[in-house]
């Protein structure tokens, strides 16, 4: 039962009334107003000026005390190798780091392929980028280099020189495959150790130097903004990107890459669509020139397709803890298309597309024409975030799994630099993949050291081996990407569980995956995004305020319609509201909370004109205790008192359900208790409805759940309490947050309202109890109102069954 017991013979009726009253030494709580604890307990915040703020946050972001920390917090390389075991941890990072160089090879010049950008860029972003995250980078298990949704990304923005077509030599009537030459020459010849420079002999060649040059220039873009982003400590950013929304578009770009590789596994010449409904235009091209396809490229994609799939997932995944490596199947088969490629002349004997010509030696460093992309700097934001996104939460998980600290914001300056210096080298934005970091770190890779291993292994490809895949067919680099791409898949599979966790989440990822489809890649992300934060405002809008009754021997309060045995505080209303309060729930807010009073303040200023006066409202109020809800009650009960202490009196009542105009049992009985005026029915519990415990003379809106309120949210708090005022009604507040009181602080609440918000809701209702007996105590008619000593109520019920018959 309630231990919530007040003894109020000690208190003198003129403090009663009194809001600022006063509570006697044998009182077991006092109730504490937020104002008076505010000013015992808290600390005053500093009144800066905004210059003074501005400068004390200058101050943090280059503030270093310490010389050492300091370097080492800008080349996070230093802190951890300088712990660095040579004996353990530099033979895991050799075979780390060579088998992640071996996966580079493949997937480098396959993604290169998707950005419609010539294979061996793909090469030199497993070199130069990865070459700066080694120094700047606070992760130490994620492989940097190219993958699938930013090299998607990338194309799409690259292949519109090729669509604009208006400018020079018929760009239009060219095709887009991301080759230099569609002829080989014998592979002696091919050996060149001077650096490439790619002619401008022919249109093709004029237009694969501008998609260069346009890459890199998004590459730098993309640089400066993930620096600037790292430097303003905006590396949580990508918090507004939730899981649901980053798996959904993670699936719906896999869409994309997936249909985009189509064309080169039927073997079809067809062109590259603008990004609007491009799924739509590339499906309905490849089944208009289905009758083209080449059949023995079909073969060869079977293959390699099956051949993948049963080593990656059969034999790699099943058995990854029996094998100290992944079998290497890209590049195996990689090597396998080249060799039959050569030795069987693919491409003139069965016209099947091969990579072409691959220079060797590396790139001559050129500075980015940023004047060709700044019309794309949009799209130079989307890729950062995007990019930033992967690669964060693939190093937070790795950090997580091997118990070290990663700096987000120093991640985003490391992706930065990276692209910034890949700018230079005809590099397109890199990222984290998650294949080649599952490996690496499947391997055995400790630290970073692991990339420099990877990184020499892609420079002796560059420089001697390059030439030798130009005899490889373009649907093997199809093949690979395609299976690839299974994982991504495999996300839609969590559709049902996010259905049962929770239906918003499920909703947002289905809005974004067909976003993402339909639309592409960059709309269907800003589709997704602000799907995502309306979703938000509608669960702020689907709250609904609820009443909070006592839960017995404890000073807390819960929703009486999902926790049995609560206790109903008589003439108090407690009112919980799980939400921000601000403009968009604000009126919704004000409905609720009159609803769950019951009282209406509109229409009670109706009856009280009519009746004449509030007093007289009150009266007629009380009387549907008995006549209001119960249809088998003699209308006209009378109350006997039983004790008296001082001016106020404590009785006990039962209702009886029956026709016999007896009082019956208590089992079967609402009692009044004392203990905080509440009303318990037969199962422990009560629920409060209009006219049940008669005139409410307080209602307290507990505002723990309110995280924050806007000026809207105060003067819709303003609104209730004056509401309520006009028909006698207090309204407190209680529990409220510091972000909350600064609002009400700010628009002059506090100034006005500040002796009715109380530190929490036990001492809003400790403060309510006292000061409805102290307006009702000292008149017998409405003796209802006051507190009921539950330790006196079987004493009573004698009392009160003689007082009934002798009416």
């Amino acid at each position: 039962m309630s231990n919530f017991k007040m003894n109020t013979g000690d208190i003198p009726p003129n403090q009663l009334t009194n809001i600022d009253k006063t509570f006697s030494s044998n009182d077991e709580v006092k109730p504490y107003r937020t104002s008076a604890f505010r000013k015992e307990y808290r600390m005053e915040d500093p009144n800066l000026t905004f210059p003074e703020k501005c400068k004390k946050t200058a101050g943090k972001l280059v503030s270093c005390s310490n010389k050492r920390k300091c370097l080492e917090k800008v080349l996070p390389f230093l802190r951890i190798y300088r712990k660095y075991k040579i004996r353990t941890d530099l033979p895991n990072d050799v075979i780390a780091g060579f088998t992640v160089g071996i996966m580079q090879l493949p997937q480098g010049m396959a993604y290169a392929m998707l950005a419609d950008m010539p294979p061996v860029v793909g090469l030199y972003m497993a070199f130069f980028p990865v070459l700066i995250y080694f120094f700047f980078g606070t992760s130490r298990h994620i492989s940097m280099g190219t993958v699938a949704v930013v090299s998607l990304m990338t194309g799409s923005v690259v292949s519109n020189i090729a669509s604009q077509g208006s400018g020079s030599q018929s760009f239009a009537g060219l095709p887009t495959n991301n080759t230099y030459s569609n002829d080989t020459t014998g592979l002696n010849d091919t050996l060149i150790t001077t650096p490439y420079v790619p002619t401008v002999e022919s249109a093709k060649d004029d237009l694969i130097m501008q998609k260069l040059a346009l890459a890199s220039s998004m590459c730098f873009l993309v640089g400066v903004v993930q620096v600037i982003f790292g430097v303003c400590r905006l590396g949580l950013v990508t918090t507004y990107m939730s899981d649901p929304l980053v798996s959904g578009f993670t699936t719906g770009a896999a869409v994309h890459v997936f249909t985009s590789q189509v064309k080169y596994v039927f073997g079809l010449k067809i062109p590259r669509f603008p990004n609007l409904f491009q799924i739509i235009y590339t499906y309905k091209a490849i089944f208009e020139n289905i009758a083209q396809t080449n059949y023995v490229t079909v073969i060869i994609s079977a293959i390699c397709m099956v051949i993948l799939y049963i080593v990656k997932v059969h034999i790699n995944q099943r058995f990854k803890h029996k094998l100290k490596i992944p079998v290497p199947i890209e590049l195996l088969v990689v090597i396998a298309g080249t060799l039959l490629s050569y030795f069987f002349n693919f491409k003139t004997e069965y016209n099947v597309k091969i990579v072409g010509k691959i220079p060797a030696g590396l790139p001559e460093p050129r500075v980015p024409n940023l004047k060709s992309a700044f019309e794309y700097v949009s799209d130079a934001i989307i890729i950062a975030v995007v990019a930033f996104a992967q690669s964060v939460s693939l190093a937070a998980l790795m950090a997580k799994k091997h118990n070290y600290a990663m700096d987000s914001n120093q991640e985003l300056i490391a992706y930065g630099a990276g692209n910034i210096f890949g700018s230079f080298f005809s590099c397109y934005p890199f990222a984290a993949s998650v294949s080649r970091s599952s490996v690496q770190d499947s391997a055995g890779g400790r630290t970073q050291i692991t990339s420099i291993f990877s990184a020499s292994l892609v420079l002796i490809v560059i420089l001697l081996i390059g030439p030798l895949f130009e005899c490889l067919p373009n649907c093997v680099l199809s093949s690979i990407i395609m299976v690839a791409l299974r994982s991504m898949f495999l996300q839609i599979l969590e559709l049902k569980h996010l259905w049962k966790v929770s239906k918003y989440d499920c909703v947002i990822w289905v809005v974004t995956f067909l976003a993402v489809v339909i639309l592409y890649v960059d709309l269907g992300l800003w589709v997704g995004l602000v799907f995502s934060f309306l979703t938000v405002v509608v669960r702020t809008q689907c709250t609904k305020a609820v009443s909070l009754q006592k839960i017995p021997d404890m000073e807390m309060f819960a929703d009486d319609k999902k926790y049995v045995k609560t206790q109903t505080q008589l003439g108090i209303r407690v009112i919980g509201f799980n939400s921000p309060l601000y403009y968009a729930n604000g009126d919704m807010f004000v409905k609720q909370v009159f609803q769950i009073v019951g009282l209406k303040p509109e229409r009670a200023r109706k009856q009280i004109k009519r009746l004449g006066s509030i007093l007289e409202f009150r009266r007629v109020s009380q009387s549907t205790l008995f006549c209001g809800s119960y249809s088998h009650v003699d209308p006209q009960p009378s109350l006997t008192p039983t004790q008296s202490v001082g001016d106020h009196t404590s009785v006990s009542m039962t209702i009886s359900n029956g026709s016999s105009g007896e009082l019956s049992q208590r089992n079967s009985t609402a009692d009044l208790q004392s203990n905080g005026s509440s009303i318990r029915s037969r199962n422990g519990s009560i629920k409060p409805g209009n006219g049940v415990f008669g005139y409410v003379h307080h209602v307290i809106i507990d505002c723990s759940s309110m995280c924050f309120i806007d000026s809207v949210g105060s003067k819709v708090l303003r609104q209730v309490i004056e509401e309520y005022k006009t028909v006698g009604t207090i309204v407190f507040l209680a529990a409220v947050k510091d972000e909350v009181w600064q609002v009400l602080e700010a628009t002059g609440f506090t100034d006005k309202y500040d002796s009715q918000i109380y530190l929490s809701v036990h001492d809003a209702v400790l403060a309510a109890t006292v000061e409805g007996e102290g307006e009702y105590g000292n008149e017998s008619s409405k003796a209802r109102m006051c507190t009921i000593l539950e330790d006196n109520e079987h004493h009573v019920e004698d009392s009160l069954l003689a007082e009934y018959k002798s009416i």
